[in-house]
């Protein structure tokens, strides 16, 4: 375990998770350890923020010392084109297959096929570049880039693990279809390239992946990520308090992942904001519950304006939700709380899913941020919460 000073928080929050920042997952990095030895395309799908991205790197640095593995990250967040997809791909890979500037320019000149590379360089050129290409030949010269990461890692005797994050931002492509097609035609093929593909969009992700008239159903194995269990997080809060010599009971850690919902992100928010609160060397319950005050005074302004672009249908779901009610199309749900007919339930739910406040996992149902679920509860309705 690291020891930081008391100035340094031991909470992670807004960056990627690794090392003594990383909880658990022990199953999970196995089972994706021998995925990515074994060449094994991988499809991770779970709700935003439980540490999916996270989960990726740390697998990385895991793997750090294989030197016949190699990674490269992609994130589509801000991709909208073909070409755009092509160029952060190719780039990804030119950066994980060579080590030097030297050998990357060198790469570029005799892997990247049908364009013409236009190469620029930030502060530091060993790490710092970017390519951008025309494609001449339209969909020619984008099979010849598709196949890029399997001829460069071939020719250089390695696995490589091509890591795309946000996939589900293909969707917003000009013929996303079509280009799904062509990827799919390309790497179903690949040997040397392992794919694990990721995103934020738990529900999109699922139309992708688990669509039988999708090119990507059964693409490769299928993984649906849990949210990591209250019995790791506790010994996890304990140890980090325990890098910046302060203590904290086993009950308190637990009520920090509690009032979390063991939501990855939000508990080490929570913890984070649990230890600016900390005075001496223990953190306690008021300790916590104050530090929630906190968070909810500064998030006020954020959730206020996200209650407003709500309809009085959504909110009133969200309120019967709230107050315990589990069949929402049932005559006297929809009377009570206003919601039309059990139809317009349906598109509320469609529509609090896009917006993502809620995420269905079977049966249940998720906040993606329960931190707005308490405010909703103490600060938005109070008391007057089951006043219905």
């Amino acid at each position: 375990m690291d020891h930081l000073d008391d100035e340094h928080s031991p909470f992670r929050i807004g960056t990627l998770v690794m090392g003594d920042s990383f909880v658990d997952r022990t199953h999970t990095r196995k089972h994706l350890r021998a995925n990515f030895r074994s060449g094994i395309n991988t499809v991770i799908i779970s709700p935003r923020r439980w540490g999916k991205s996270s989960l990726i790197r740390q697998v990385a640095l895991d793997m750090a010392r294989e030197r016949n593995v190699r990674f490269a990250f992609v994130d589509l967040f801000h991709v909208r084109t073909e070409q755009e997809f092509l160029e952060r791909t190719t780039e990804a890979v030119i950066k994980a297959l060579g080590r030097t500037l030297e050998q990357r320019m060198t790469d570029v000149k005799e892997f990247v096929r049908g364009v013409i590379p236009q190469i620029s360089f930030g502060v530091d050129p060993q790490s710092e570049f970017s390519l951008k290409f025309d494609l001449p030949n339209g969909r020619r010269s984008m099979t010849e880039l598709l196949d890029l990461p399997e001829r460069m890692a071939q020719a250089k005797g390695v696995r490589l693990v091509l890591c795309i994050d946000e996939f589900q931002n293909i969707a917003h492509l000009p013929d996303p279809t079509g280009f799904q097609k062509m990827l799919r035609a390309s790497w179903q093929h690949q040997k040397a390239v392992c794919h694990v593909i990721y995103g934020s969009k738990r529900h999109m992700m699922m139309d992708l992946f688990n669509t039988q008239s999708m090119p990507f159903f059964r693409f490769g194995d299928l993984l649906f990520l849990d949210k990591i269990k209250r019995t790791d997080w506790v010994p996890f809060i304990q140890g980090r308090f325990a890098s910046v010599k302060k203590t904290i009971s086993r009950e308190t850690a637990d009520h920090i992942a509690m009032r979390m919902q063991d939501h990855s992100y939000h508990v080490q928010m929570l913890g984070h904001a649990s230890w600016l609160r900390t005075n001496g060397r223990t953190c306690t319950r008021t300790t916590v519950d104050t530090a929630l005050k906190d968070l909810l005074d500064q998030h006020d302004a954020l959730y206020h304006r996200l209650v407003d672009d709500l309809t009085t249908p959504q909110l009133n779901y969200l309120r019967a939700l709230l107050n315990g009610v589990e069949k929402f199309t049932s005559k006297d749900t929809l009377r009570r709380y206003d919601l039309g007919s059990s139809g317009n339930v349906k598109r509320v739910t469609d529509a609090l899913e896009n917006k993502e406040i809620l995420d269905f996992v079977g049966k249940e149902t998720e906040w993606i941020d329960p931190l707005f679920k308490i405010w909703l509860e103490e600060r938005y309705w109070g008391s007057r919460l089951r006043m219905v």
